[in-house]
């Protein structure tokens, strides 16, 4: 891992991702870019003072970020390089372009701990950055603290999985964090299961095989409630799943399936694209 893309709106819930985002740089000796995103409304006028209050707003945002940089220096003892960028414009356009520019291998957002997303990162944008930006996105619950990551739940439907490259991306991330791999799939009843698991086991073993992992089928449960317990019982630091529209994923991220997959869990969502 090289580079950390890291947004930030200056609130708790991002401090608490940035702080985040730093260790995880720390640790794997990874760079970062911090970025501030700010949007000025378009006013119909040439008034000067627009003008100046835009550039106040500029600077006042730039040395934010320069003290939020100088702080975390001084607090984890980071070294490594930080870039703070401060940006007007939309929150997906211009972590598009950063993703286009930099080409980070990560992007750590926050999620607050409240049943609402902070003001920068609402439902909409937080999960349009997933959809529409071609990065893994880690999303860090408000309560969530940065420790190593020794146990990994990757929960995924053996149906809807199918994109070798996105499984690869997968194992890398394990690999990243050296960690044991637990294979979750949620089936409807035990007939699914002695289906399902041979199939299972012909996909996923070789894949994994010169990685610690094991297999595991939960069933009756509803989705949310079946990961959160196999990630309680298991004490898992990270759950990844494959992000895949209009099924598995898209419909696990509705608004009160993120309360309790990212809020309940207290652990934070790696996002892989497919």
């Amino acid at each position: 891992m090289k580079t950390i893309l890291i947004p930030t709106d200056f609130s708790e819930v991002s401090k608490n991702a940035v702080e985040y985002g730093i260790l995880l740089a720390k640790e794997k000796n990874a760079q970062v870019v911090l970025l501030h995103v700010f949007h000025i409304p378009v006013v119909a006028t040439d008034d000067p003072v627009l003008a100046t209050s835009f550039d106040q707003m500029e600077e006042d945002n730039m040395t934010f970020l320069k003290d939020i940089e100088s702080e975390l220096r001084t607090k984890y003892n980071f070294t490594n390089v930080i870039e703070s960028i401060n940006k007007p414009g939309f929150l997906i356009d211009e972590i598009s372009e950063i993703v286009k520019e930099k080409s980070p291998d990560l992007i750590v957002m926050g999620i607050t701990d409240a049943g609402k997303l902070s003001e920068l990162f609402i439902s909409s944008k937080s999960i349009g950055v997933i959809k529409k930006i071609n990065c893994p996105v880690i999303i860090i619950p408000g309560r969530a603290r940065y420790q190593k990551v020794s146990t990994i739940v990757f929960a995924c439907d053996i149906e809807k999985t199918e994109n070798i490259s996105a499984l690869e991306k997968v194992k890398e991330f394990v690999q990243l964090f050296d960690a044991k791999l637990l294979i979750f799939n949620k089936v409807e009843n035990y007939e699914d299961k002695e289906r399902e698991e041979p199939i299972f086991n012909e996909k996923f073993t070789a894949l994994f095989q010169d990685i610690p992992h094991s297999i595991h089928f939960a069933t009756g449960e509803e989705l949310v409630i079946s990961i959160n317990a196999f990630i309680d019982m298991n004490n898992a630091d990270l759950l990844i799943m494959i992000h895949k529209k209009h099924a598995f994923f898209s419909q696990l991220f509705r608004e009160s399936n993120t309360k309790k997959m990212a809020f309940h869990s207290h652990i934070p969502l790696l996002a892989i694209h497919e």
